[in-house]
């Protein structure tokens, strides 16, 4: 009752307002304005509902970009948007769902303008190039360079210290562990790596042909010849200007007296936004994270996880919230501990028996990340999300020579012929191994299961495509992986539509925990140390199985998101 006589007070309040709140709206913008969009950094799909003193410090949300769309559709006061990129640090999927909304921009009429004062790399130049006019800071560079993807081999340090690894995998590419056994990349991580390289590098070309309206051999050209120096990128047709900040507007509209009029585009979408207070709390779409490594708990947070219980329950709580009238579930993961992967598909499972739901795939959803988007109907991804991955892999270290090197003596007296098993002391047995290995492809084949379940067809169907393969979004596609391809407002549009007339009212609001909590200092350290030496799937694999101490399997990707090169 309280909160009914607080919004039937503030509502008053509005609706005497209204004349100078409609003055206001049709006013957000003077005629010929153009909206400034900044971004530094990292993009989320949708923002989450905080304290109006943290809003500056959330990332740019794509779907609030989206509303700006929509708002400047019909206002004809507003000419343009300028996109502001001081930095972009995605990966090619949310850079391609950026750059599909500039594209939406100018199919709507409007001019579109990317500012990157401090130059850009690969894709910044791919999200640029769909704008009308591309315009670089002065004395900086575009390093397009491409994509490359590094993988670090850590045999031979293990056999100077001692250390024998033991890996266990089903299917010749499920290669996570390779970097354990091996001094070099296999044949079948080469293979996979170059098929996904080849759809990010023709999507690249593509963009950039089509953008700056050259032919895809001259596009591919400026990828080979990068970096590119802010005046040779000009001299070779790649942006349109190199201008000051203080020159930009001069440069939007050469014509105006003073330049263009530049008016924040967060600033527009409050004005142009007229919302009274809902006497109850209204009804919406649940966007639900699985964000990070998959475990069942969490206890060293080097990195940000998807722990079962959180992601369980906020499952649940969509299910049972009856202001839930549907979900959209985000998965940005290359997987984990095989039993949390299980109990998360098991609550997403149970949420699409009663719900409309739609599974959104990142910049990389695979293996036990895939395994949980299986139990939504339907799968969107972008063509560069690092997708499939349907294997099973275990591993173990056996320090017996170093233990030895260094006169260390371990005694066993037990009860049980493999009561330790797991002994790091010793490598196993052969009992042991084939023991290990029946698990394997136990799992292995209750993951076939799985995914012939959720995709409506036989296991026979889906073995081939399996094998810890990773494909690229576009490959999944064209292998019935996934339904749909495009980014979250596509997903989004699949559980409006089935929701029903009353659908097209509902925002998304993303529930349940935060998952990008601040990380320690001890945890930046080794973040920051192993991202210089390319091992941070390593420090993923770490908190995974210290999360899973007794786990026999995990289903974890060997590939990440494709980013820069």
């Amino acid at each position: 009752m309280l909160r009914i006589a607080f919004a039937l007070a503030l509502d008053l309040v509005l609706l005497a307002l209204l004349p100078l709140r409609l003055v206001r709206r049709w006013r957000a913008a003077p005629e010929g304005a153009w909206l400034e969009v900044k971004i530094d950094g990292g993009l989320t799909e949708v923002a989450r509902r905080v304290p109006f003193w943290q809003r500056r410090h959330q990332p740019v949300a794509l779907h609030s970009l989206r509303r700006v769309l929509a708002a400047v559709r019909a206002d004809t006061r507003v000419t343009g948007v300028l996109f502001r990129i001081d930095a972009l640090r995605v990966g090619s999927a949310r850079a391609t769902s950026l750059r599909d909304l500039l594209l939406a921009l100018r199919a709507a009429g409007k001019k579109v303008a990317v500012y990157l004062p401090h130059g850009g790399g690969t894709l910044a130049t791919y999200v640029a190039s769909a704008a009308d006019q591309v315009l670089l800071g002065p004395e900086t560079h575009l390093d397009l360079t491409g994509f490359a993807i590094e993988a670090t081999y850590l045999r031979g340090v293990l056999d100077r210290a001692g250390i024998e690894p033991e890996v266990f995998a089903k299917g010749r590419f499920k290669t996570a562990g390779e970097f354990l056994e091996k001094k070099s990349m296999s044949d079948a991580q080469r293979e996979q790596l170059g098929a996904v390289l080849d759809v990010a590098h023709q999507t690249l070309v593509d963009g950039l042909a089509s953008g700056r309206s050259v032919e895809p051999a001259v596009a591919a050209s400026w990828v080979d010849q990068g970096p590119w120096s802010a005046r040779a990128a000009l001299e070779a047709g790649l942006v349109d200007g190199v201008v000051y900040p203080d020159e930009l507007a001069t440069s939007l509209e050469p014509a105006r007296t003073g330049g263009a009029r530049v008016v924040p585009a967060a600033a527009y979408l409050r004005r142009r936004t007229l919302r009274f207070v809902p006497l109850r709390r209204p009804r919406h779409v649940a966007v639900v994270e699985v964000v990070g490594p998959i475990v069942s708990d969490a206890p060293l947070s080097l990195v940000p996880v998807a722990a079962e219980e959180p992601v369980c329950r906020t499952l649940r709580q969509a299910r049972e919230d009856r202001r839930a009238a549907g979900a959209v579930v985000v998965v940005s993961s290359r997987g984990g501990s095989a039993l949390a992967s299980d109990r998360m598909l098991r609550e997403l499972t149970l949420l699409a028996k009663e719900k409309p739901v739609a599974v959104y795939m990142g910049d990389v959803a695979a293996s036990g990340g895939y395994m949980i988007a299986v139990g939504a109907p339907t799968i969107v991804a972008q063509p560069t999300t690092v997708t499939g991955s349907i294997g099973v892999i275990a591993a173990r270290m056996s320090a017996e020579s170093l233990l030895s090197r260094i006169g260390v003596a371990i005694e066993v007296v037990k009860r049980g012929a493999r009561a330790d098993m797991m002994n790091p002391a010793r490598p196993l047995s052969g009992d042991e191994r084939s023991a290990l290995e029946r698990q394997l492809e136990e799992i292995y084949r209750a993951f076939l299961e799985v995914v012939a379940r959720g995709r409506g067809r036989s296991v026979e169907q889906i073995e081939p495509l399996a094998g810890g393969r990773v494909w690229s979004g576009r490959d999944a596609h064209q292998h019935g992986l996934l339904d749909r391809l495009g980014g979250f407002d596509v997903a989004l549009a699949d559980v409006v539509r089935r929701i029903g007339p009353s659908g097209d009212r509902l925002e998304p609001v993303v529930v349940g925990p935060e998952h990008f909590g601040p990380p320690g200092p001890l945890a930046r350290l080794i973040r920051g140390g192993a991202g210089a030496l390319r091992l941070d799937g390593v420090v993923a694999l770490a908190e995974i199985a210290a999360s899973e101490p007794r786990a026999g399997a995990w289903l974890w990707s060997e590939v990440a998101a494709i980013s820069e090169g």
